[in-house]
């Protein structure tokens, strides 16, 4: 039977689709544009899980990325860590990293190579931690799903991982989730809706 870990956080390699036998693009995010002023940034909330969270990113040129809003916050031995999306739709970015930079600023976009009926994509990170009196296999796993969903499963090394979809001013479309699980490969990444059953790919695909 496959046990059932809860991912606690405060509310995040190559790209993957979470379906069987479909490949996206490996290549990383595109560099957003300079953002000078939101003045006219309106958005609607979607229900929760819900973050419009400001994220202070410590990437180089971090004005770029703003406005941004935290989705996932957590800490490995050695490390905290967050993950925020920013104004480039559908695009998540690790940043509060400290001090090993075990994820090294990684940073991903979700909005092409949806294949018909996808129902996620994401992004594994495995972590360098330096100085550990035993070897880890952490991964960081950062997304994005259908705005139907309300939360995530990761499946990986025999154990299942349940974590929020959380919608952000950034998507009318697309939730975003980010956890760290402890395994080198996910097996399945399945978007589940508020009574718990499969969520369907994003709308407009």
């Amino acid at each position: 039977m496959t046990a059932v870990v809860v991912v606690a956080s405060s509310a995040l390699g190559s790209l993957r689709s979470a379906e069987p036998g479909v490949a996206t693009s490996s290549s990383t995010a595109p560099t957003p544009a300079l953002q000078t002023q939101h003045l006219d940034f309106k958005y609607t909330p979607l229900p929760s899980p819900w973050s419009d969270e400001p994220a202070f990113t410590t990437q180089p040129d971090s004005l770029k990325y703003a406005p941004a809003f935290y989705v996932a916050r957590g800490s490995i031995p050695n490390e905290s860590w967050a993950v925020a999306s920013y104004i480039r739709s559908g695009c998540l970015v690790v940043t509060d990293e400290g001090p090993a930079k075990a994820f090294g600023g990684a940073d991903a976009c979700f909005t092409e190579n949806w294949q018909p009926g996808q129902l996620a994509q994401y992004r594994a990170v495995p972590a360098d931690v330096p100085n550990l009196s035993s070897p880890m296999h952490l991964t960081l796993v950062m997304g994005a799903v259908a705005a139907d969903a309300r939360q995530v499963r990761v499946t990986a090394g025999g154990k299942t991982y349940d974590t929020d979809a959380v919608g952000t001013p950034n998507s009318s479309r697309l939730r975003f989730f980010a956890l760290v699980i402890d395994a080198a490969d996910v097996t399945s990444v399945t978007p589940l809706t508020a009574t718990g059953q499969q969520a369907p790919a994003p709308r407009g695909r």
